[in-house]
């Protein structure tokens, strides 16, 4: 089996979702399949992590599709904000939808058109659309329950993180966070905290416009991470920083209640509820104390949650869950 992975536009800025779909091609690969980036530009590569995956520029893609593409052996796979135009993008071959974040299914944050959440579930339940897969269990429940695809028809893979993320040397009382998404709530909430006078030995440090390495050299010197992705299909930054050995507060996004389920028993992860700007500070308040009664208590909480994290987010675990998933898309098309 041949399968086409749908990622344009060319986009060089830091995001996640582009990190993951080359991870995904990665995974494919590593199980023995053939996966292959479609383009605007095969020569394009975003720049700030390291892959080299196989890639055909969208054009020739399309010449390809029209001309030699087998249904019966070439699969597309298409994110969910490609579903509006999958009709004459697919040229009748089976596909796949990578949602990986189930809360964009009808509409991007900001754009002019909404899709019409009837019209978006029908469309899902057609024939030509053969699995989909997702990366958080929030939406797995979404997409197998509230769209009615059923559980025979969604795949939660894993969302493997970079081997790169693990602790490292010493950590600073620094606190980093990630303006890029609800960015008024990351600026009044750091503005809150620097205005705190048991938070004045406290430096905070932004992360924007960096390489995935700069990040992970960021987390590894920062002792808190400080979440403000909403929606998220999974959140990768909070697993990233969690992996990094940092205490974690803020938004789970939704598709990130998993991992701060998995922190919640060693007392340096705190979910807040979106828009809660108090809870922020009473949460690192509660960092703040906890490091200053037992600093050694608190660093190995740390190390351990960066642990879990990493066991239950590792490439090979992703590996064998997109084995399972794509044995399962393959039944589906042979039917």
């Amino acid at each position: 089996m041949r399968y086409w992975l749908s990622l344009h536009p060319d986009i060089s800025r830091p995001i996640g979702g582009v990190k993951q779909m080359h991870r995904l091609a990665e995974a494919i690969q590593a199980t023995g399949r053939e996966a292959t980036l479609i383009q605007e530009a095969a020569e394009f590569h975003p720049g700030w992590f390291q892959s080299s995956v196989k890639t055909i520029s969208l054009s020739n893609w399309k010449s390809l599709r029209d001309q030699s593409l087998d249904p019966s052996t070439d699969v597309l796979i298409i994110p969910e904000t490609f579903l509006s135009i999958l009709d004459h993008y697919s040229g009748g071959l089976p596909v796949v939808v990578f949602n990986q974040n189930g809360s964009y299914s009808f509409g991007l944050p900001g754009a002019k058109t909404f899709l019409k959440p009837s019209a978006v579930i029908r469309r899902y339940g057609q024939l030509d659309i053969v699995h989909v897969l997702c990366v958080s269990q929030y939406d797995y429940e979404l997409l197998s329950k509230s769209f009615f695809l059923g559980e025979d028809n969604v795949s939660l893979i894993c969302n493997g993180i970079e081997p790169t993320c693990f602790p490292l040397g010493t950590k600073r009382k620094q606190i980093a966070y990630m303006p890029r998404k609800n960015t008024i709530d990351a600026l009044a909430v750091v503005g809150l905290l620097r205005s705190q006078p048991w938070c004045s030995d406290w430096d905070f440090v932004e992360i924007s416009a960096c390489s995935h390495a700069e990040v992970i050299e960021i987390l590894r010197k920062s002792l808190v991470f400080l979440s403000f992705g909403h929606p998220e299909g999974f959140g990768l930054p909070v697993a990233e920083a969690m992996a990094c050995g940092c205490a974690v507060i803020g938004y789970s996004g939704l598709g990130g209640r998993e991992l701060f389920a998995l922190g919640k028993h060693l007392g340096v992860v705190h979910e807040v509820p979106v828009g809660d700007w108090p809870c922020f500070l009473r949460s690192v308040q509660q960092i703040d104390d906890l490091l200053h009664q037992d600093v050694n208590a608190f660093t190995d909480s740390l190390m351990s949650l960066s642990r879990i994290i990493r066991q239950a987010y590792s490439a090979s675990e992703m590996i064998a869950s997109v084995r399972l998933a794509f044995e399962r898309i393959e039944s589906a098309i042979s039917r």
